[in-house]
């Protein structure tokens, strides 16, 4: 179920399974996801304060993205095993190959991007101090560039005025001069090539108030049990927005009476002492919330580093699986074969 989806951010839930499938999700999305990275440089010239191997490192982060274009090759791709597993349909692999399954000796157009640059402040209309971008980057290929924004509207914003990721500073009379290679990767090779710069996914909690016992309570106190948790964690149903299904069951004479959580990812570690606090004001002497984690249900939280959409990232993670769960079945179909034929 996806709770929220934008250009490169998403909150979603997988439900009816365990911590070991959600954890497998995350570590495919982290790091084995294809992407496209700069892992060469050579450098031509370089005059400027910084070292080479800082520009290269620099280089090699910056995030590169590729644009899709529908009908580009096969729809599938050739697992180890001899099987098929179905491209996500952004996938760079079905423009690009990986160069160490080329047959090419270093490099080429089928498995690699070359940027060039040359940038030299030499003119006295420039800046003293001259900052070279990632937009000062030559590409040779239209459909691969570098990443300036993260997201459209922050490309909106900028009203055409992109002046890309910074790489280093020219002072008057110093030049920069290179040529990088990008390749295809993943981030269990270098963090360079993971995808996403944020994806950690937390049980869903769940949570219940003993609502016809609080609504009798005196508004401070209610006021006070808000205020146990930070600010933001719990709050009251007419803080809600309006767009909140959870409003659809609550009247609008009780919502300033009905305490509702606010921040999911953040109430169960509050629970134990809104708990104390409610049993201490309770009329039964009870607490009046009851919360637990769940033992199937996990809430994912992602941010794609701006290379590739996230609901690509997910898609090419589930791609990953399947191909994986392919290769174990055939593995273990060929030995049962081997034992087989032995007896």
């Amino acid at each position: 179920k996806m709770r929220d989806l934008k250009d490169h951010e998403a909150c979603f839930e997988i439900r009816e399974t365990d911590c070991s499938v959600a954890n497998a999700l995350r570590r495919v999305m982290i790091s084995e996801v294809v992407t496209m990275a700069i892992d060469l440089v050579t450098f031509e010239e370089n005059s400027s304060v910084v070292n080479d191997e800082i520009i290269a490192h620099r280089l090699g982060l910056m995030p590169i993205k590729y644009k899709y274009r529908p009908g580009e090759r096969g729809t599938k791709l050739l697992s180890s095993m001899g099987g098929y597993v179905a491209f996500a349909e952004g996938d760079i692999r079905r423009r690009f190959r990986f160069t160490r399954d080329c047959d090419c000796e270093s490099h080429c157009q089928y498995c690699s991007v070359e940027f060039s640059l040359d940038v030299e402040n030499n003119d006295p209309d420039l800046p003293d101090n001259l900052v070279v971008t990632t937009a000062d980057l030559v590409s040779n290929d239209q459909d691969v560039q570098p990443v300036h924004f993260s997201t459209q509207d922050e490309q909106d914003k900028a009203q055409g005025n992109d002046a890309g990721i910074a790489i280093v500073k020219l002072g008057k009379g110093q030049r920069v001069k290179f040529t990088a290679v990008a390749k295809l990767g993943i981030g269990k090779e270098h963090a360079k090539w993971s995808p996403v710069c944020k994806c950690v996914f937390r049980p869903e909690p769940d949570v219940a108030f003993d609502d016809a016992v609080i609504a009798g309570l005196t508004q401070p106190i209610r006021d006070a049990i808000v205020k146990i948790a930070p600010k933001g964690v719990l709050a009251f149903a007419d803080a809600l927005k309006s767009d909140d299904p959870r409003l659809a069951a609550i009247p609008p004479a009780d919502r300033r009476k009905r305490i509702v959580v606010k921040n999911e990812a953040a109430i169960l570690d509050y629970v134990e002492d809104i708990a104390f606090f409610t049993k201490s004001v309770s009329p039964t002497g009870k607490p009046l919330i009851h919360a637990s984690a769940s033992e199937t249900n996990f809430i994912f939280d992602v941010e794609s580093v701006g290379a590739i959409p996230v609901h690509e990232i997910f898609l090419s993670a589930i791609s990953t699986i399947q191909e994986k769960f392919t290769n174990l079945k055939d593995d273990v179909d060929r030995i049962a074969s081997e034992v087989d034929d032995s007896s």
